[in-house]
Parts: C-alpha cells; sequence; structure tokens
C-alpha cells in the first residue's frame, strides 16, 4: 500500500509540473498539491491544513528573470506526506517544508540551466535541418525529464522518508523545530507584503481592509470572506464599467 501511495503521490507532481510547463492550472501550487497527497493517504483534512500553512509561506513567490524561487510543489507534497506519517501536526510540515522546498530549487536550477538549454539546443538544430519529426520528438522530452528530476527524489522521499522521518524529529531539540515554524510564518507575511505592493490604486485599498475586518473583527472563514471577495469584484467590474460607458 505504501509502494502505491508513494508512486501515486510522485505521479500527481510530475503531473504538476508538466501543467505548470503547458496548460498552467496552477496544480503544483500548494493549496492544490497538498490536499490531493492528503487524499491519496486518506487524511484530507491534514493534506487542506498543510497546503494551506505552506501556500501562505509561498503566496509572493514568483519567478523572477533567472531566478528560481524555492520549489512549493515539491515542499507541499513530501511535507503533506510526512506530516499525515508521524501525525505530528501542521507546525512539523511548516518547519520541513522550507528546506524541501531548497532542495527543489536545486534541482529546478539544474532543469533550466542545463536540461532545458540542451534540449533547446538540440531542437535549434533539428530546425536547421528541416527535421519536424525531430522538432516534436525534442519538444515531447522535456515534460517527460520531470519524471526523473522531480518523480523519483518524491518517490524516494515518501517511501523511504517516512519510516526514518519520526526518529529524526524526535532528535531534534523542540527550540529548534519552533524556530524553523516561527520562520515559515515570516515568510508568509513577507508574501503577504510583497502582494500589497501591487495595489498601486488608491480605489482598491478599500477592498483590502473589508478583507482585513471580515477576518480579524468578525471571524468569517475562508469561504465567507472569498464569497465576499466574489462580490467586490462584481460590483467593481460592473460600477467600472458603467462609469466608463458614461
Amino acid at each position: 500500500m505504501m509502494l502505491i501511495q508513494a508512486l501515486l503521490i510522485a505521479t500527481w507532481v510530475v503531473i504538476a509540473f508538466i501543467d505548470e510547463e503547458t496548460l498552467q492550472f496552477q496544480l503544483m501550487r500548494p493549496i492544490v498539491t497538498g490536499p490531493i497527497v492528503g487524499l491519496i493517504l486518506g487524511d484530507l483534512g491534514t493534506g487542506l491544513a498543510v497546503g494551506a500553512a505552506i501556500e501562505l509561506m509561498f503566496i509572493g513567490v514568483v519567478f523572477v528573470g533567472t531566478a528560481v524561487p524555492p520549489d512549493a510543489c515539491i515542499a507541499a507534497s513530501v511535507a503533506t506526506a510526512f506530516a499525515v506519517y508521524t501525525k505530528t501536526g501542521v507546525e512539523t510540515a511548516v518547519a520541513l517544508a522550507l528546506p524541501i522546498a531548497m532542495i527543489g530549487q536545486v534541482i529546478s536550477t539544474i532543469k533550466y540551466t542545463v536540461v532545458n538549454v540542451a534540449f533547446h539546443k538540440w531542437t535549434d538544430r533539428e530546425a536547421s535541418k528541416g527535421n519536424s519529426r525531430g522538432v516534436l520528438f525534442s519538444l515531447l522530452l522535456p515534460p517527460l525529464a520531470n519524471i526523473v528530476l522531480y518523480g523519483i527524489p518524491v518517490f524516494l522521499a515518501v517511501y523511504f522518508g517516512s519510516d526514518y522521518i519520526t526518529s529524526l524529529i524526535n532528535l531534534l531539540p523542540e527550540t529548534f523545530i519552533d524556530g524553523l515554524a516561527i520562520g515559515g510564518g515570516m515568510i508568509g507575511a513577507v508574501g503577504f507584503a510583497l502582494l500589497l505592493t501591487t495595489l498601486k490604486g488608491k480605489g482598491l485599498w478599500p477592498y483590502f481592509i473589508i478583507g482585513f475586518i471580515s477576518s480579524s473583527f468578525l471571524g468569517l472563514n475562508m469561504l465567507a470572506i472569498g464569497l465576499i471577495s466574489a462580490v467586490c469584484c462584481g460590483l467593481h467590474a460592473y460600477f467600472t464599467n458603467a462609469k466608463n460607458v458614461v
């Protein structure tokens, strides 16, 4: 059973990376990957909690130029699996997320700077020969390379790591785990700060204040805040279009 679950999680990660390079349905976001991994392992609640927590950590992280950010998808998949297997809660998963994401960052850097460059040169070479079949073949291989670069490491981490992670966590001082968890929370705050810098228009700030009041003072859950946000977007679009027409 463990083997099948590890294979399914690795398959999902590969699909998520292929989606990121093609259709971009945002399958690799932690808020999606966490619940999927939790569902595979039979603990959807933990998957939702870990996915949401890691999403907050990486919500403001973007791919800018040649700077490869820490990998949130691998972090969410492996951290969720560890949280389910060890029953240690969201805090430990958040503490593990950042080191795992840094490992994913190294893999992505190798992919974008070495593997993809080699495939691009191959494509150019086949195109110069007028070989359309060779061009098509060279374009299909990079997504399949995700199996080696991401699928196999995730499979090994989930399949072999679950038996050892509990003893490893028990060896770590509690203050060390708490420190990593606090650091993860600080990264989430930085992510929100980066998002707030996008609110250049003064007319958008009232919507932010409405969301802040709804969460902090009214105690509404995320579903209610999401519905209020949808209504605000609809009203903003309606009155903005009406003003432009007039």
